[in-house]
């Protein structure tokens, strides 16, 4: 079926973009904050601790996905539409 896309690009860094790149960036920071806490663990000779914050930084990883996955759902969900024919001003 075919389907029409007839919304704008949104402008630079609006409300939806501002979010995306907020939860990229935290999700970012954090990891970088686990790892940090990993490497600072074993180089201090805390073997269990470091493990520790390894697995959390693995297990933590998938945050990174947070912002991609809301921008998607918040922009190309409500503004496509299916049609069962070509609109009129399709393709002229």
């Amino acid at each position: 079926m075919p389907r029409t896309d007839s919304s704008a690009p949104p402008a630079f860094l609006s409300y939806r973009h501002r979010l995306l790149l907020g939860l990229s960036a935290m999700a970012a920071l954090l990891l970088a904050g686990l790892a940090a806490a990993s490497i600072i663990s074993l180089a201090l000779g805390w073997r269990l601790l470091a493990a520790g914050f390894g697995l959390l930084t693995l297990l933590a990883s998938p945050l990174l996905l947070l912002g991609p996955a809301q921008d998607w759902w918040r922009h190309r969900r409500g503004r496509r539409r299916r049609h069962h024919t070509r609109p009129a001003g399709f393709g002229g």
